[in-house]
């Protein structure tokens, strides 16, 4: 009950919690109590004790990680309808597996050659490419704007730079003027690649010094008015900066893939009985609900291609 709790608090207003959901969240909940008196049954046979200090220690760890005291723990797991008590137990299972995993897992430990063939093997995580910051102002064109309208925009945008350069202030204007969504923020886009705006646009910013305000900028899209405000240069993370979180990153998948086929072989080496109402709904279970087949109608004639819709990059709509 206490899981469905938690579960209705992460639907979107309105929805329930059908049948087949509630029995997906029994299953979980079924596979967690077999699991914690596997873990009971081993830690016993191992000579493994866990003490409250134990799992203490591990809450205000995680706290710490996530910015909270102690204090504010409580009100915290609230909000997911848990109460000390139930985090606790939830811990207590974690730092149960960590001993035990400790205790088990007899492979070497990571060494500097593992964490440097990582670090070869994966750039895309170390390396930072060539960024720009800008903010513009948008006069925004529509497919079907006749020529008059064209016209129109063009003026508009050609006063707005005129301003612009006479010192109006950027950000104002663009609030007061921009026909995109970042008007909210000044005519703010944030930092941003190649690749990641028109071809139009990215030349216009990548090409002008921090603080130079453009010309005006055609693209698809309308009339652009461009202030570049911040740049970062392409590089890599060193290897002895990064080091320290790809040891951290191996050691946790070793232990994750360690964990899997020792819980494996803990489920398989016990003999585990269900209820037969238990094992019916197991079997209803992975069997997930049909959707109703919607019915027979009449070919009909395929339409014609249409062209995709395009978004424009430089606006989040």
């Amino acid at each position: 009950n206490k899981r469905l709790e938690v579960q209705k608090k992460r639907m979107p207003q309105g929805m329930e919690v059908n049948d087949w959901m509630r029995s997906q969240v029994r299953g979980s909940v079924v596979e967690m109590l077999v699991e914690r008196e596997l873990l009971a049954q081993k830690l016993a046979e191992k000579k493994i004790e866990i003490t409250d200090a134990d799992v203490m220690k591990e809450i205000e760890t995680i706290a710490a990680q996530q910015n909270l005291t102690m204090e504010q723990v409580p009100a915290e797991i609230e909000k997911f309808g848990m109460t000390m008590d139930d985090l606790k137990e939830q811990i207590r299972m974690k730092v149960q597996m960590d001993k035990l995993v400790a205790a088990e897992m007899k492979d070497g430990a990571v060494t500097d050659e593992d964490v440097k063939k990582f670090y070869d093997d994966n750039p895309q995580y170390f390396e930072k490419p060539e960024q720009v910051q800008a903010s513009h102002i948008l006069v925004k064109i529509e497919k079907d704007a006749t020529d008059e309208q064209k016209a129109a925009a063009k003026t508009k945008i050609e006063g707005l730079l005129k301003q612009v350069k006479d010192g109006g202030d950027f950000a104002e204007l663009a609030k007061a003027n921009s026909d995109c969504p970042s008007k909210e923020k000044g005519g703010d886009l944030g930092m941003f690649g190649r690749g990641q705006m028109v071809k139009e646009f990215e030349d216009a910013a990548f090409g002008m010094e921090i603080d130079q305000v453009s010309d005006v900028i055609e693209t698809q899209f309308g009339y652009h008015i461009i202030k570049k405000t911040g740049a970062a240069v392409a590089k890599k993370d060193a290897l002895e900066e990064v080091a320290p979180k790809i040891r951290q990153h191996l050691e946790q998948k070793q232990r994750n893939d360690f964990w899997q086929t020792y819980n494996k072989t803990m489920h398989d080496e016990a003999k585990i009985e269900y209820s037969a109402a238990e094992q019916k709904r197991r079997e209803q279970q992975a069997t997930p609900p049909q959707m109703p087949r919607p019915a027979q109608r009449p070919a009909q004639p395929e339409p014609s291609a249409q062209p995709e819709h395009q978004h424009d990059e430089n606006c989040q709509h």
